[in-house]
């Protein structure tokens, strides 16, 4: 199928025009993804991680401080050189820093006797056939000044604790055992919780090892590791490097793109990591990508509406304009000749007679010699009315040159005889005078022939007197 020109230009200006608004809002919603990523990244993540980073500190360097002043407290080395013989001295201690600090456990273990002392009691000996005493054993052999552990408090029910743990020496270096504090995970867990929401990020630490010690989720507590989680085990060792630089990364999982901060505690020996979707994030982006593209197409339908009704009424004006006299609004001598070549094979198909009237107005040149061409225009526009008004509606009006009209007429010579005395009359009561000369199509001559036999018969009324008819 060939298109128009017409439906061809609609049809590109249409194409370019989608293809426009489409680029347009791609390019925003990429610019804008960039700039929210890069403000994520290296703005609002950092940030929010440093103040994460601060609060914690400010929750936890209190209590490391504390379980540093007990392990360097000389009370506890000396009773403990001392053989430990007074049990309740050592309770005793331990309740009350207990009452004073509020803490929710208070403990030293002692590497001699393996005696468990809480504040409450003497718990247990720890055992190295007691998976549950590992900690102690392990923190002994590590050499380190402190620790903290997340585990299960056999002094309450095995809530989940924190144990901030601080290595007690004597005055050689010898070590003597191991004292701290315990806070309930459940309160720091709540803080999680309640910095989650707010700050609409997922926040959680890990130790050394990649294992999650401190969620908002106390289910992935101790149970889960960076290094076998799906899609953050990409970037677990980027994560996990001890390095005063804070870590920016990413990754991706389940077609979401997590962004990724991190840094290192060295006074927990803990990994504080704060998380963010990048999808969530880009939602409102996307939001407005997708408003973008639906009012793109919407004013695009609008603009090519308005765009087929411009171009129609133009075309329909410059069609018009191709086949009409401008001034006399009938039809040209192009139209004349398209019309005449329809109803001459509509002659030589059905034998339809087919006359033409040439009319001439008679002294026209006076008239705008004398009135000037404004006036001439005028006589030329009201003839043209009169002869509108007058002949039939399958008959066409058309003007052939300066003051010269043809009428094409589907009829013999004799109606069109009568047809142009009629027309003759009308013009007279205008004081239009006018020659004319007609003739009918014979079927065997060309259109040349034709219209000259009607013009060679305009000019013998010329030449006869004027305002008069000849037929030929």
């Amino acid at each position: 199928m060939i298109l128009s020109s017409k439906v061809r230009l609609i049809l590109a200006l249409s194409i370019i025009l989608v293809i426009a608004f489409v680029s347009i809002s791609i390019i925003n919603y990429r610019t804008t993804r960039y700039a929210v990523r890069q403000e994520i990244v290296f703005s609002s993540l950092p940030l929010l991680r440093e103040n994460i980073y601060s609060e914690i500190q400010r929750d936890f360097i209190p209590s490391i401080n504390r379980a540093s002043l007990m392990a360097n407290n000389s009370f506890l080395i000396d009773w403990s050189l001392a053989g430990e013989r007074n049990e309740e001295q050592i309770l005793q201690y331990l309740q009350e820093i207990q009452n004073k600090y509020g803490y929710f456990s208070t403990f030293f273990v002692s590497a001699q006797t393996k005696k468990y002392y809480h504040y409450s009691g003497v718990l247990k000996k720890v055992s190295r056939e007691d998976s549950h005493d590992d900690w102690f054993f392990d923190f002994k052999e590590s050499g380190r000044e402190l620790d903290l552990d997340v585990d299960t408090n056999q002094a309450a029910n095995n809530m989940l604790t924190i144990f901030i743990n601080y290595r007690v020496e004597d005055y050689q270096g010898n070590f003597l055992g191991v004292t701290g504090v315990g806070i309930k995970m459940n309160n720091f867990t709540a803080t999680l919780q309640e910095k989650q929401k707010k700050y609409n990020r997922t926040i959680f630490l890990v130790d050394e090892h990649g294992t999650v010690q401190a969620h908002p989720n106390k289910e992935l507590i101790g149970s889960i590791s960076l290094h076998k989680q799906p899609g953050i085990r990409q970037i677990a060792d980027r994560i996990l490097t001890r390095s005063d630089e804070p870590v920016n990364d990413s990754y991706t999982y389940r077609n979401d793109t997590m962004l990724v901060t991190s840094r290192y505690m060295p006074n927990l020996a803990w990994f504080l990591i704060v998380e963010q979707d990048e999808t969530e994030a880009l939602s409102s982006a996307r939001r407005n990508f997708i408003r973008t593209i639906l009012v793109g197409v919407a004013t695009s339908i609008v603009i090519i509406i308005l765009l087929i009704v411009t171009i129609n009424h133009f075309q329909t004006r410059l069609e018009r304009l191709a086949v009409t006299d401008e001034l006399t609004h009938t039809a040209n001598r192009r139209e004349f000749h398209s019309q005449l070549e329809r109803r001459l094979a509509r002659y030589d198909r059905f034998k339809t007679p087919v006359s033409i009237i040439i009319l001439d107005l008679d002294h026209f040149k006076e008239i705008n010699d004398l009135q000037g061409h404004l006036q001439g225009d005028k006589v030329l526009i009201k003839c043209a009315e009169i002869l509108q008004e007058n002949i039939r509606p399958i008959d066409l009006l058309a003007r052939w040159g300066g003051d010269e009209f043809v009428l094409l007429l589907e009829c013999p010579l004799e109606e069109a005889l009568n047809s142009a005395e009629r027309l003759r009359e009308h013009l007279k009561k205008e004081s239009i005078r006018v020659s004319m000369g007609i003739t009918e199509y014979r079927g065997s001559e060309t259109v040349e022939s034709f219209i000259a036999r009607a013009d060679s018969a305009l000019y013998k009324s010329k030449q006869a007197g004027r305002n008069r008819i000849t037929t030929s």
